[in-house]
């Protein structure tokens, strides 16, 4: 960012834009699929500077991931809200980097160096220019000029501060009635009577203790009542017996090691499961197949692929029928599962096991019933392969029949069912069988 700009003026993003788009002019005079965009998004776009971006850099990548190639005058349906789009794969996204929230993990780091680095220049001119609120942290600023950044990295203070605790050494930085570092509680909140009475509302651990233990002092005697909450807080107080010469520290929750990283703040930051019951995502991501067909399914699994069906709920005006039995509307769910005619391609591969199969009700339930039947099978990773196989057979075909008025039997659809498994379990296990039938009875 140019120095010396305004920090509001939409000129001094011109640089940053510039750089995106030079990107993309490579990438766009290439066929690239789904799948492919969403790598480049994740292994280029992602490693701009993307805490100058999080406001102008997710149209850019929305756009790309869309439309591609295409002509930007040339509209192209956007299949899936972006809200969803850059939620985790485990949460039913596509695993794009959500920038708002990677940009906050990225200032949180500068407030895990403030309370950890000791003497450093840097953070002894902060708290010259802005003082201390407590010992962990300076005061809110509240200047109009000159301070926007720390008040950036200043306001998230208490979204990190609640994903830490207080790891107590020496009790020198750590306010014994104030401070979090007993059960994640401050000992005000959990003893407000005790508190209200104390003389030493702002002390340290350091400074409550002395060579015979806790001293605890209060403005007047207790009451009978109140004996009791001395007893319990004295018994918690007995867990910290002794203390050391150490210096008092943050503990990262989100870290088995107590260590902060921009990682474990974006993934502790993301939002919980978005999806009713378990979202199948080994299903569509732990699959041994192209990354493209991954994003397929992903598109089936969120009945977002352009059937005719979803193309007349985005306002098409067509006559919605299914390219295979011709009696049905061409939803997701009748054309890749229930449709009499694509019945035929799972009784190939059920057959071969010979189980007894009821067609689920949808793509997301028919992914995780295949996985539970896949579990008693020997092979179950070849196994996992077949809905993706099934699904894209269907779909190429269904695209022929519809865009270039071309179809073939449907002994033809099987066969070339059956050779697309062989060439994606040929792919991964070349070790295995040199033919059809070999690969089959693996199943």
């Amino acid at each position: 960012m140019p120095l010396g700009d305004k920090s509001r003026s939409k000129g001094i993003w011109n640089n940053i834009l510039e750089k995106c788009e030079k990107k993309l002019v490579n990438w766009k005079s290439q066929y690239l699929s789904l799948g492919g965009r969403v790598t480049l998004i994740n292994s280029v776009l992602d490693a701009l500077p993307t805490y100058m971006m999080s406001v102008f850099h997710d149209a850019i990548r929305r756009n790309f991931l869309w439309q591609g190639n295409c002509d930007p005058n040339n509209h192209k349906f956007h299949l899936v809200k972006w809200d969803q789009v850059i939620l985790s794969k485990k949460e039913g996204g596509l695993g794009i980097r959500n920038l708002k929230i990677q940009n906050q993990s990225l200032l949180m780091k500068w407030l895990w160096r403030f309370a950890s680095q000791e003497q450093a220049l840097w953070k002894e001119t902060i708290k010259a220019r802005f003082g201390m609120e407590n010992l962990w942290i300076t005061n809110l600023s509240t200047q109009p000029y000159g301070s926007g950044v720390w008040r950036s990295i200043r306001n998230l203070w208490i979204k990190f501060f609640n994903k830490c605790k207080i790891k107590v050494r020496n009790g020198g930085r750590t306010l014994f009635w104030e401070d979090k570092w007993v059960d994640q509680v401050t000992l005000r909140n959990r003893f407000p009577i005790l508190f209200n009475m104390s003389l030493q509302k702002e002390a340290t651990i350091r400074e409550m203790r002395d060579n015979q233990g806790w001293d605890l002092r209060f403005r007047r005697h207790l009451n009978d009542w109140e004996v009791n909450k001395i007893v319990e807080l004295l018994n918690i107080l007995g867990q910290y017996k002794d203390l050391n010469t150490d210096e008092d520290n943050l503990f990262w929750n989100p870290d088995e090691q107590g260590r902060f990283s921009v990682g474990s703040a974006y993934r502790s930051s993301q939002r919980p499961d978005t999806h009713i019951g378990g979202w199948p995502w080994k299903m569509i991501w732990k699959v041994k197949i192209p990354l493209k067909i991954a994003c397929f399914t992903w598109l089936l699994a969120n009945q977002a692929a352009l059937t005719q069906h979803n193309l007349m709920k985005r306002g098409m005006q067509i006559c919605s029928r299914c390219w295979f039995c011709e009696c049905e509307v061409e939803t997701i769910n009748h054309l890749f599962l229930h449709c009499r005619e694509v019945a035929k391609l799972w009784q190939i591969f059920i057959n071969l096991r010979g189980i007894s199969w009821t067609m689920p009700r949808n793509i997301k339930e028919a992914l995780a019933c295949w996985n539970r039947d896949g579990n008693q099978s020997g092979h179950r990773e070849r196994w996992k392969i077949v809905p993706a196989c099934i699904w894209w057979s269907i779909w190429m075909e269904r695209n022929q029949r519809c865009f270039k008025n071309k179809s073939c039997s449907m002994q033809n659809l099987k066969l070339n069912c059956m050779v697309l498994f062989f060439f994606w379990c040929k792919h991964e296990y070349p070790q295995d069988a040199e033919d059809i039938p070999s690969i089959l009875e693996f199943l």
